[in-house]
């Protein structure tokens, strides 16, 4: 029995605990409705339908639910209408045993009404586009024709920014109230590409720009477009996007091609509470585009982030985020952990490393601190509750298996991560290393029916085993190819949401 801060019943049902026996009754329809095997189909939606059910029956019953209440701390307070739900991958902590690891699945998911949810938080976005000079011809054309498509779907109450940058930066349309989209239009169709890449000088001026309209009702973004480099100004660029994501402003980021620094760009949306996307074409650029607009709009609940505290006994190594956007999390407090969609889950899969040693009864807090995130349609946007995440310390009676759900992800997830191994080992300079765990990779992707990557993961080994460096293509086809398998595991590619 979970019996925690924001890891209870009531966070389970997005519902305060004095709600009323009507109040519990509602948020158990809205949930069945949402999680129920009948209607639901998503790999993870029963499990969480078994959490939902289990809370019920419990707070239905008024003996139950006091006896369940005395369990509880004092203070308890989720925040308002959002169901949180965590999947643990095993019941309990063995005691005294030191190198236990334990995952757990945090799921947050919007208890609000239907006509909540349809209200559409107005964007404030900055576009920031690189126009340097490898950016000039068809790719520039790709690029102006997607952010006009992109223009044209904006509505009369969002606020649209342009910025481009090359060695420097120029806004080109500032951010202002009343889209005048012809003149926004006519501006995109004089760029030209020209000088060298200096993403700070970008990011930098798109900041500002959204900074000036900036507001919890809204959802204040920056979009990069890169295809190249940036040189010299990576930790300033890395220090920027930190301080964009204290002040409530994700970065994601869109690379065009083979040449851009993929490990830097996904560093630098980690620590903004974005997401990196990959257009292996310039005529792709038009869909993810159109992708970010659709999930900024589509936004219920946004700068959810995580400020912790680590546990004598616990240690948190690694956070993934599983939908809505995929993409490795940064460590770094707080933990920005992205948006919470209208219709579907903000889920993150956690990886604690644990030391039980001289602890023979009790609990294991793995992680405590708060929760905080701002809901645009809401007349008080800014909310935030405490949080802990523990399991009681017990040695185990019988076996018990995790979760399918997250047997399921963290399979998945462990192709994504073997490639991240590899690239580690070869940083190290052991390239005989990475080449080895490169074949495994193309093993298991074989077994898995994935042929076209595992060939790809193959002749990248053969390369590494020869001396070869990692070629650049090969290695981000390798990364978001990857990527993109953890996205199968959720079925989203399949409900066209990825």
């Amino acid at each position: 029995m979970a019996t925690s801060y924001l890891d209870n019943y009531y966070a389970r049902l997005g519902i305060p605990r004095d709600a009323s026996q009507d109040e519990i009754q509602r948020a158990y329809r809205r949930a069945a409705r949402q999680f129920h095997p009948d209607t639901n189909k998503h790999t993870g939606a029963n499990e969480l339908f078994l959490l939902v059910q289990e809370a019920f029956d419990t707070l239905q019953d008024p003996q139950k639910r006091r006896e369940y209440d005395a369990t509880l701390p004092e203070d308890i307070d989720a925040p308002p209408a959002l169901m949180v739900n965590a999947l643990y991958s095993r019941p309990q902590i063995t005691p005294d045993e030191p190198g236990q690891v334990i995952y757990v699945l945090l799921d947050l998911k919007p208890s609000a009404s239907e006509e909540e949810r349809r209200r559409k938080p107005p964007l404030n976005v900055a576009l920031v586009l690189d126009v340097s000079t490898s950016m000039a011809g068809a790719r520039l054309g790709q690029v102006v024709k997607a952010a006009s498509q992109f223009v044209e779907q904006l509505g009369e109450h969002d606020i649209l920014s342009l910025v481009t940058f090359n060695d420097r930066a120029q806004v080109v349309i500032p951010a202002q109230p009343g889209l005048d989209i012809q003149r926004l239009l006519s501006r995109l169709s004089t760029l030209q590409a020209s000088g060298g890449t200096e993403i700070y000088q970008g990011l930098k001026a798109g900041l500002r720009e959204v900074l000036r309209h900036q507001r919890a009702s809204a959802v204040n973004h920056i979009v990069l477009i890169t295809d190249g480099r940036t040189y010299g100004d990576e930790a300033a660029s890395l220090a920027l996007a930190a301080d964009a994501a204290h002040q409530g402003i994700p970065i994601s980021a869109i690379g065009i091609g083979d040449a851009w620094n993929e490990e830097f760009i996904d560093q630098l949306v980690a620590r903004a509470g974005g997401s990196s996307m990959y257009a292996d074409k310039s005529a792709e650029i038009h869909t993810l585009l159109e992708r970010r607009l659709h999930t900024l709009s589509l936004s219920y609940a946004n700068n959810v982030k995580l400020s912790y505290s680590n546990t004598p006994m616990s240690q948190l190594k690694y956070v993934f985020r599983l939908s809505p956007d995929l993409g490795p999390v940064s460590l770094e407090q707080p933990i920005f952990l992205g948006n919470v969609p209208q219709n579907d889950s903000l889920s993150v899969l956690l990886e604690f490393e644990l030391d039980s040693r001289g602890a023979a009864s009790g609990e294991l807090v793995l992680a405590e601190g708060r929760l905080s995130l701002d809901v645009p349609s809401r007349p008080t946007p800014s909310n935030s509750a405490r949080f802990r995440l523990m399991r009681p310390i017990a040695e185990p009676t019988q076996p018990e298996a995790p979760p399918a759900t997250l047997i399921g992800a963290i399979g998945k997830l462990s192709l994504y991560r073997m490639q991240e191994h590899a690239r580690q080992e070869l940083e190290n300079g052991d390239p005989e290393g990475a080449a080895k765990r490169m074949r495994m990779l193309a093993t298991r992707l074989l077994s898995q029916g994935e042929r076209s990557l595992a060939r790809t993961v193959l002749l990248a080994a053969d390369d590494l085993k020869e001396g070869a460096p990692l070629g650049e293509k090969e290695g981000k086809q390798i990364k978001y190819g990857t990527r993109a398998l953890v996205d199968d595991f959720e079925g989203r590619k399949k409900r066209g949401q990825a």
